[in-house]
């Protein structure tokens, strides 16, 4: 029926009283127009100069749509009262205010449409409000409500152009959200998402990101470190009471913004340590890492990793004076395997803890049965990845390991390597000083095979630095080697109780030269090779 067929004066009241203003009519079940006034093409901008847009369906002539409108109201009128909304049109690129009644005619459902364009102050408001709805489709993730990844990155570049004196990061990760969603179905993932945003936002405020499907980042600028570290601790706290879900979180406070994406890397890299921890926990089906973490926890338990033994010497006296606990893996065949063929794929897969965990819990039981059997006890080293040690809470374990089997943590070396100096310098500070007040002493391994080495001797204090085997090659034949080594002993000295210790000692005339230097202690197949533990109580344990 076209508008030729249906006379405007023959519309109900409701029409004819507004005839002053822009109106069009539609059939809401068929979606076409029925009558377009003048006014109303004039304020659209439309180029039908005759009623030629009759029968066209609405989402054609006003939004230029091959379907129906998404956001289509037509089953939200009634007859009772008008309904109000604002509708973008693209034809003017601005939004209209539409109101909106339903009524039946000549048995026809029709939608009485009258338009308002607004005045000007309401345009700038309009402006403003377009602008917020744009930067909240750009910005904001539409789950959580939380701002997203697009808006982190944005943050972060600011940052490094700014003059921000203090940043706290705090990384974090759903532990098993696949698992959540394979078995609870992905509403409940839905909703740990949204609990889990809320209490981040409770505590850290706006600065608060969802940056991946289960990963989130808040940002702590200008916040000195202890209102920092007492917000994480809130956090935690929170998360801790909460039963649906666990978190692993990963925070990382600096006094300057410089390096702000190592900075960003360094908290990710905690957080993914703490979570390392938490694979056991997990169902294996839904996390491959879960899946690793069981089997070797597995292999652990059927005794398929032995821990050697490796003498320390006093080069001077040539008593023993400590040992480096060393593992291996034994194979199907029982074969023994080299720590190079399986260490470096644990610790790419992230699971390299729970062999540090292991060799901890050997080298405690060793020393609690030496003492009960009456032999000999001395310090014990121990090489602890870089994963294990910026974990969450793996200081407090491992002094609970220690007191487990009654051993004082004085009597362990924690040996770490030169990759440590890529953590941030008030990252490694921290952890070698609560290391220091648990009672642990630290040494610095590999030295020599880097000049980060250097750098991290200006930064930190370290009980022993053990000099590579590299260096220990060259002694005898390269005199820069013995320069070098002499000046690192003296330096050593001057730092006024830091140790010496020479690795891979193999001939009388390498350790004449290392004696010579000055160096303290050595080990290496000259002494002793690793030997497993039966073997070390004989030889250097029992009295």
């Amino acid at each position: 029926m076209s508008s030729k067929m249906m006379g405007f004066d023959e519309f109900p009241q409701i029409a004819r009283t507004e005839t002053a203003r822009a109106i069009y009519l539609i059939d809401v079940d068929t979606c076409e127009i029925v009558y377009m006034n003048k006014s109303a093409k004039d304020m659209l901008q439309l180029a039908y100069e005759d009623d030629s847009y009759c029968g066209k369906k609405c989402y054609t002539v006003l939004q230029g749509l091959n379907s129906k409108c998404r956001f289509c109201r037509n089953n939200l009128l009634t007859t009772e009262r008008m309904f109000v909304e604002e509708i973008y049109q693209p034809s003017v690129q601005r939004y209209l205010q539409v109101k909106s009644i339903l009524f039946n005619y000549m048995g026809r459902r029709l939608r009485f449409e009258i338009l308002y364009n607004f005045k000007e102050e309401e345009l700038e408001q309009q402006k403003k409000y377009l602008d917020q709805k744009l930067e909240q489709i750009r910005w904001v993730d539409n789950l959580t409500g939380l701002y997203n990844r697009e808006k982190y990155s944005s943050l972060l570049k600011d940052i490094e152009i700014k003059k921000i004196r203090h940043i706290g990061i705090v990384d974090m990760d759903i532990n098993g959200l696949r698992n959540i969603n394979a078995t609870k179905g992905y509403h409940s993932g839905d909703r740990v998402l949204i609990r889990i945003a809320a209490l981040i936002k409770s505590v850290f405020g706006v600065n608060s990101f969802r940056v991946g499907s289960d990963e989130f980042v808040s940002l702590a600028l200008n916040m000195d470190k202890a209102d920092f570290e007492a917000k994480v601790a809130a956090l935690k706290a929170k998360f801790s009471v909460e039963t649906d879900f666990r978190v692993s979180v990963g925070s990382l406070w600096s006094d300057n913004c410089r390096d702000i994406y190592k900075k960003v890397s360094q908290a990710n890299a905690v957080m993914e340590a703490t979570k390392s921890f938490g694979y056991k926990n997990l169902t294996a089906d839904y996390n491959h890492k879960a899946e690793s973490a069981h089997r070797l926890l597995a292999e652990i338990a059927e005794g398929r990793f032995k821990v050697y033994l490796q003498p320390k010497i006093n080069l001077q006296t040539g008593l023993i004076e400590g040992a480096e606990a060393l593992v291996r893996k034994i194979d199907d065949q029982g074969v023994i395997i080299a720590p190079d063929n399986f260490i470096p794929g644990y610790e790419e897969n992230g699971l390299i803890n729970y062999i540090d965990i292991f060799v901890l819990k050997t080298v405690c039981r060793m020393l609690k049965d030496w003492r009960e059997r009456g032999g000999r006890v001395f310090k014990m080293s121990v090489n602890v990845s870089r994963v294990t040690l910026i974990a969450e809470d793996t200081i407090k374990n491992s002094v609970a390991i220690c007191k487990k089997y009654g051993i004082d943590p004085c009597l362990i070396d924690v040996e770490i390597t030169e990759s440590f100096g890529l953590l941030e310098k008030e990252l490694l500070v921290d952890l070698i000083k609560r290391m220091h007040e648990a009672g642990f002493s630290i040494s610095m391994d590999d030295f020599g095979t880097s000049f980060s080495n250097l750098e991290l001797l200006s930064q930190v204090h370290f009980d022993t630095v053990k000099f590579d085997k590299s260096l220990t090659d060259s002694i005898v034949d390269n005199p820069k080697t013995q320069i070098l080594f002499k000046a690192a002993v003296s330096m050593c000295r001057e730092f006024g109780d830091t140790l010496t210790l020479a690795e891979g000692i193999e001939n009388e005339e390498q350790l004449k030269v290392l004696q010579k230097l000055g160096c303290q202690l050595g080990q290496g197949y000259y002494f002793a090779r690793p030997l497993p533990e039966d073997e070390f109580w004989e030889r250097y344990v029992k009295k």
